[in-house]
């Protein structure tokens, strides 16, 4: 799936997302994002209830983690980090503009931002989708 499919299946997509934890398992080519997502719409009264996803990206072709900003350098034990998904930008990550005429029509491409860091973590992969327990 695309970012984009991927994102329709939350009333508030991958906005306000949570990542309690990143694995990468190189054997079988995949990075497993562990997220809370909202599950109601930014209108509802229940809109800070949160369930617990489990992103994998398959056949992952990078996955690149910016440094935080200096002025958000952090000593404190952090148990999740506070995110916005979006759809991948070549001005923001210049390398996705060599890579992207390579990579398969339909592949999960995305960015998120890290609002704890002021800075981004950036994800490709053949496909997308959400699971619940890592094969």
């Amino acid at each position: 799936m695309t970012f984009e499919e991927l994102d329709q299946r939350f009333p508030n997509g991958f906005v306000d997302a949570e990542i309690t934890a990143i694995a990468i398992d190189y054997s079988k080519r995949q990075a497993i994002l562990e997220l809370n997502l909202r599950q109601n719409s930014p209108d509802s009264p229940d809109r800070d209830v949160y369930t617990h996803a489990q992103l994998r990206v398959i056949d992952f072709y990078y996955l690149s983690i910016e440094p935080p900003d200096s002025d958000h350098l952090f000593s404190n034990k952090v148990e999740k980090i506070t995110v916005d998904g979006f759809p991948e930008d070549p001005s923001r990550f210049e390398p996705f503009a060599n890579i992207k005429p390579k990579l398969p029509d339909g592949a999960f491409h995305c960015r998120f931002f890290v609002h704890d860091w002021n800075s981004f973590i950036h994800v490709a992969g053949r496909d997308a989708e959400f699971g619940s327990e890592v094969d």
